[in-house]
């Protein structure tokens, strides 16, 4: 299987960041994987407007690599396969919709730092992230919360 072959497809939002239903906590179970266009997303208490958001995740004995993250696809009947963040993302983003922002929902313990070419601004967590819907007067709002922070590599 290459890796443009990997079953990585556009999910609703709300899908893609395991946010249908009512939560008290995030389930660190979830390895569902895709993309997703968002007129707005929270990171922290930044908000990114016209994003592209990318649901990726990484294998929880993932050894450190220095430069990169190792990712992990969960695929039905068969086992999971790994391959480089950086590899993945040069094969993938020329192909998924433009927008004004890239913004990777992937989880970097080892808070390695990605060195991606893109056209526009990328934002990657360093430590875990955690999806929330939070509810308020002006209605829902998506957020990310990274454990120690958000990356902004600009273009």
């Amino acid at each position: 299987m290459t890796i443009r072959e990997l079953p990585f497809r556009e999910r609703p939002v709300r899908e893609l960041l395991n946010l249908d239903g009512r939560r008290a906590e995030p389930d660190h179970a979830y390895a569902g994987y895709g993309w997703a266009r968002v007129d707005e997303i929270w990171l922290g208490e930044h908000a990114v407007r016209d994003a592209l958001v990318l649901g990726l995740h990484t294998a929880d004995d993932a050894e450190p690599l220095g430069n990169d993250v190792e990712l992990e696809f969960e695929l039905p009947n068969r086992g999971p396969v790994s391959v480089l963040a950086s590899t993945f993302l040069a094969k993938w983003l020329p192909e998924l919709p433009k927008a004004s922002a890239i913004v990777l929902a992937l989880c970097n313990p080892h808070r390695a730092p990605l060195h991606v070419v893109t056209p526009v601004p990328l934002y990657y967590a360093h430590g875990d992230v955690e999806s929330w819907l939070d509810e308020g007067d002006g209605g829902e709002r998506i957020r990310l919360a990274a454990q120690y922070g958000w990356i902004r590599r600009d273009a």
